[in-house]
């Protein structure tokens, strides 16, 4: 089980990274003084608006689809 968390917990990690190279702006976002802060808020909206709307359901938004990446991971995780 904490095998399973640490696997999820560095996808995550991984999946922050690239959704910020692919897209910008999402976790580190300029505040009110133009300074980049990171912006909790911001990433969790993210994380969770493919199980709120269809527009990250394409085959060319995948990769920054949090629950297919998850549950992708999940699959190869037990298939493997």
């Amino acid at each position: 089980m904490l095998k399973l968390l640490f696997v999820i917990f560095v996808v995550t990690l991984c999946f922050i990274g690239w959704s910020e190279y692919s897209v910008g702006s999402i976790a580190f976002r300029p505040n009110s003084m133009n300074q980049k802060t990171f912006n909790l808020s911001s990433l969790l909206e993210f994380l969770v608006h493919p199980l709120k709307s269809r527009t990250l359901w394409t085959f060319q938004t995948l990769d920054i689809n949090y629950p297919f990446v998850i549950g992708y991971t999940l699959l190869i995780y037990y298939f493997v």
